[in-house]
């Protein structure tokens, strides 16, 4: 089999795992590693070399044991450039919380999400549909922290409301922002509890294709070209594993809205559009035994499930320096203060919480 660095315009390349259920309160979140061709490999060649007697792809569990099993420094060799990994991770757990909060207060019992899905197992119509709506609740809240409305947020406070490009002062000639909207529609599929799973692992997968764009919000000195960088990080191909076409048309849609969105702020992004530029493919079919970029990221993904497993986003931003993490970029300190708060709310309890 012949492994190659395809597609040669790709920039990046992600991949996808998920900590045990056992060790995540029983919710799906979603861990996406994006391994950039600017990066080096180092890591990922010598973490191979421990590989040798291995048959197949390496799978996550493999990868999660020859990794706890790694001498000291030679870890510590790997974390050198194993650290420039983007790492991107949607965990449900606080929009299922605030769900379960809601419920308790409308219904006046603290189980009411337990007995509105014991009475739907039950197959009562009434308890069924209420079901429905609790978990499309979730899921739009979790959308609205999608990090393609992240990045149009930030593009719009970080130029004010009124824009720096012609098109503030062209009427309404189709400048202005598009106002986002949450349609669950691409979501569903015949099992309705399914939504939540599907919004999670869609908008962790999305990450990698506004992750710079977002970082380019911060990193570069503010100036009224500013949505320029911000497009030209959006133009980017990008690469991911095999397994859901349909929700890499749904990125692509969002990368769509958010390239609208800021042709209102740069006057270089609509010339771009009326010269008939636009953005580069995404790919949804790399097979990862054919391509080492995702090989490496599939290894890369499997690491970061352990240590969030270990302590949940604060033990994965203590080794990554980019980190995604509920559609936000999120620092050590940040993850540190978020963990503390999951704590006082109850989110996390006992062996559960990082935050001793």
């Amino acid at each position: 089999m012949i492994i190659s660095s395809y597609p040669h315009e790709a920039v990046s390349f992600t991949d996808d795992t998920s900590p045990d259920t056992r060790n995540s309160k029983k919710r799906n979140v979603s861990i996406h590693a994006q391994v950039r061709k600017d990066k080096k490999l180092d890591w990922y060649f010598d973490f191979l070399s421990l590989c040798q007697k291995e048959r197949g792809e390496l799978k996550s569990k493999k990868v999660r044991a020859i990794y706890r099993g790694m001498p000291a420094p030679r870890r510590s060799k790997l974390w050198e450039t194993l650290q420039h990994v983007q790492i991107n991770i949607t965990d449900p757990l606080p929009y299922m919380a605030r769900t379960k909060q809601m419920a308790a207060e409308v219904f006046s019992r603290k189980d009411a999400i337990e007995f509105i899905r014991a009475r739907a197992i039950a197959k009562d119509p009434l308890a069924k549909d209420l079901l429905e709506k609790l978990n499309n609740h979730t899921a739009e809240s979790i959308l609205l922290d999608a990090p393609s409305r992240t990045l149009s947020l930030y593009v719009q406070a970080s130029h004010g409301l009124g824009g720096y490009g012609l098109g503030r002062y062209m009427g309404d000639l189709s400048f202005r922002p598009p106002i986002p909207e949450v349609n669950l529609e691409p979501f569903k599929s015949q099992n309705p509890g399914s939504i939540i799973r599907n919004v999670t692992n869609w908008t962790s997968k999305s990450a990698s294709v506004f992750a710079d764009a977002i970082d380019s919000v911060f990193s570069d000195r503010f100036h009224p070209f500013q949505a320029d960088a911000v497009y030209r990080r959006l133009l980017d191909s990008h690469a991911f594993d095999e397994g859901n076409e349909k929700a890499i048309g749904w990125i692509e849609d969002q990368r769509d809205e958010v390239v609208r969105h800021v042709e209102y702020y740069s006057d270089f992004a609509r010339a771009m559009r009326y010269r008939g530029r636009r953005p580069s493919r995404l790919y949804g079919d790399i097979d990862s035994r054919r391509s080492f970029y995702t090989q490496a990221a599939d290894i890369a993904g499997g690491i970061a499930a352990q240590l969030y497993e270990q302590g949940v986003i604060l033990e994965v931003t203590k080794h990554f320096k980019s980190v995604m993490f509920n559609g936000r970029p999120i620092t050590q300190a940040e993850a540190y203060e978020a963990m503390r708060k999951w704590r006082e709310l109850r989110y996390l309890d006992g062996k559960d919480s990082p935050i001793n």
